[in-house]
């Protein structure tokens, strides 16, 4: 009867040692990270998190060019895609402004940084730009920052200048869908906006339904540049 009893102790001993533990699950890599946080990358340059915050380095040593060039883009910028209505923002904390003399390919010495959508045939971007006028007879030879407004659709396109953004503050940039029209709209501190205003009211960009948005870093000087973004949010307008 005792040797029956040691016989399942000894049982009883190797079940429990038996038992396997699950081994812990490895934090989420880098790239997995930004893709949460920023989506998929696309792009000729790099992309650096740290913590929540993504730098975009162009690091090809010419220019990085946007949408705007009739081309495939090669400017790095992150990419989502998104049906209906949305409300995309992010928070330009830097951005290289252009040596003044840089070598460029536009007669401007020029970076922007900022947000966009794009459809199959449609382009708006909205950004914080910097640039030098350097073509013949040019007479401001200060740097001009203002907020960028760009755009190309199946019938012509347009761009020009939402206004200014505070010195020494972070510059917030919004761009809003609601059906056909995009709203824009700024901020020096993510909490007081400007009224949200549509340059394009009158015309049908001819955005479909489904659309790319994200963050992007363009430049057109032949010089190693980048810009850091923080807090980009897709949320259903308001």
């Amino acid at each position: 009867m005792l040797r029956s009893a040691a016989i399942v102790a000894f049982v009883s001993a190797v079940a429990v040692t038996g038992v396997v533990v699950a081994a812990p699950v490895p934090p989420p890599s880098e790239k997995e990270r930004l893709a949460k946080l920023w989506g998929k990358t696309e792009g000729q340059g790099e992309f650096e998190l740290a913590g929540k915050q993504l730098t975009v380095r162009s690091t090809i040593g010419r220019p990085n060019r946007d949408f705007a060039w009739g081309q495939r883009p090669s400017a790095p910028r992150t990419k989502h895609v998104v049906s209906g209505d949305f409300e995309i923002t992010v928070c330009v904390l830097e951005a290289t402004a252009p040596n003044k003399d840089a070598k460029n390919d536009t007669g401007a010495a020029e970076t922007t940084a900022g947000l966009y959508i794009q459809g199959e045939a449609s382009i708006f971007r909205y950004s914080l730009g910097q640039s030098y006028q350097q073509f013949p007879g040019a007479v401001n030879q200060n740097l001009q920052r203002s907020l960028r407004i760009e755009a190309s659709y199946p019938r012509g396109g347009a761009g020009g200048s939402s206004g200014v953004p505070e010195n020494g503050k972070s510059t917030y940039v919004r761009l809003t869908r609601k059906g056909k029209e995009i709203l824009m709209s700024h901020s020096s501190d993510g909490t007081k906006w400007s009224v949200p205003n549509n340059p394009f009211k009158n015309i049908d960009m001819g955005f479909p339904d489904e659309v790319t948005v994200g963050v992007f870093f363009a430049h057109s000087t032949y010089q190693f540049a980048h810009a850091t973004f923080d807090g980009f949010t897709i949320t259903k307008p308001k």
